[in-house]
């Protein structure tokens, strides 16, 4: 059980820093200083960008957690949970930083690309909420046959 707890507190510890990164890449201290460049806010986006894979790998050891507090003959659900909200977590990384190319063409005035940027943002949500929901959907179903330590109201 030490074991679970240290992946489960470093799972915890990604989502924090996760937010962490989203609030510094998302901060500003007052009124937007736009001077036509990103050299205001460069330092808080290198911080906050970089926070996000630090965070995702850590998140994905608190995922390894799950399993660990599988039990019973489904178990497999929960490994197969885990590892489909592990990638749905993944692929939303690479889904959010496809939102950069929206910005890039409409700056360098080539809209007539947006219809194929965004057409790609879209395969990598579903990419990365498909099996976001159906790893919540199993996990729920896993809690609610018993085969988790966890008690059917966590659902």
């Amino acid at each position: 059980m030490p074991f679970t707890l240290a992946l489960t507190t470093l799972g915890l510890f990604g989502s924090i820093l996760m937010f962490a990164g989203d609030m510094l890449l998302y901060f500003t201290p007052g009124v937007y200083d736009m001077d036509g460049t990103l050299k205001p806010y460069l330092h808080i986006m290198r911080v906050g960008g970089a926070l996000g894979p630090v965070a995702a790998f850590l998140y994905v050891l608190g995922f390894l957690a799950l399993p660990l507090m599988a039990r019973g003959d489904l178990a497999w659900l929960v490994w197969l949970a885990a590892a489909l909200l592990a990638f749905a977590l993944i692929c939303g990384g690479a889904y959010h930083a496809q939102y950069a190319y929206l910005s890039i063409i409409a700056k360098a005035g080539h809209e007539d690309l947006y219809e194929e940027v965004s057409a790609n943002i879209m395969l990598l949500m579903r990419l990365a909420t498909t099996p976001m929901y159906a790893g919540f959907i199993l996990f729920a179903i896993a809690i609610v046959l018993g085969q988790t330590v966890f008690p059917v109201w966590f659902v």
